[in-house]
């Protein structure tokens, strides 16, 4: 973290920067950030091994936020092209169902970030945030809304339908809600819901476009998994409880 407190504030004592900025952080409450950069044994200038604070992508880019400098921006693009390129490498080693699990496990999280940010946009309500959602929706799938998603599905009532999409369908909500995300918080004048809603339809076009551009499917045009996430969960807890269950038989092939 010290290296990149000097490249964002150019201090000539990054290491005092970062403990007072360490400070101010946990006075305002923000511990689990703080917490979460661990400190590990990297080569130093001197070329010792020293232990230094060090963190994830995600936790990197939260504290990035916290310092006022014209250098942050690249650092946070930076930072998301990690992110998806991660993604990308951790998901081609698994199968659909695996991807599937992995990816609905993400955009969870970053749509619960996004409705953080979008808060500060006064995108307030649950109604609110549900028209939000539905601009992105409706630019990203040619017109449609999550009702109108969750119909063309045959999906019933309390069905999400984050839990009916294949891998590439939630890849491709899972980049609209990061870049919506990183657009509510970069530009200064997203400050009503109207513009709020504005920009996320602007998201999900230009998600839609690269989609179309590189000759994908548009996520309209994707079939619907047979099994429901839900399904899946339920079946993974299955096999992680029978492979806690004791053996009857010892490694020898004895009865023990």
């Amino acid at each position: 973290m010290v290296d990149v407190i000097a490249v964002l504030t150019d201090s000539s004592d990054p290491g005092t920067y970062w403990r007072v900025l360490k400070s101010r952080l946990q006075a305002e409450g923000a511990n689990e950030t703080v917490t979460n950069c661990n400190r590990l044994k990297m080569r130093a200038l001197d070329g010792k091994m020293r232990e230094t604070d060090a963190a994830d992508a995600e936790t990197m880019l939260r504290l990035v936020q916290s310092v006022p400098s014209p250098k942050a921006e690249p650092i946070k693009q930076w930072l998301a092209r990690v992110g998806a390129q991660k993604l990308d490498e951790v998901a081609a080693e698994l199968d659909e169902d695996q991807r599937r699990l992995l990816l609905r496990g993400e955009v969870a999280e970053r749509n619960t970030s996004l409705s953080d940010t979008a808060k500060g946009a006064y995108v307030l309500t649950s109604r609110d945030f549900a028209i939000f959602q539905d601009a992105g929706y409706r630019s990203l799938y040619d017109g449609e809304t999550a009702r109108d998603i969750a119909a063309r599905k045959g999906l019933s009532k309390g069905q999400h339908i984050l839990d009916w999409m294949g891998s590439e369908e939630l890849a491709a909500n899972w980049f609209r809600i990061t870049l919506t995300e990183q657009k509510l918080r970069n530009d200064p004048t997203i400050a009503t819901n109207e513009a709020a809603n504005r920009a996320h339809h602007d998201v999900g076009k230009a998600v839609r476009g690269v989609i179309q551009e590189q000759g994908g499917t548009p996520p309209e045009k994707l079939p619907r998994p047979e099994r429901s996430i839900r399904e899946l969960e339920r079946r993974e807890q299955k096999r992680i409880e029978a492979e806690r269950q004791p053996s009857l038989f010892d490694e020898t092939g004895d009865v023990g």
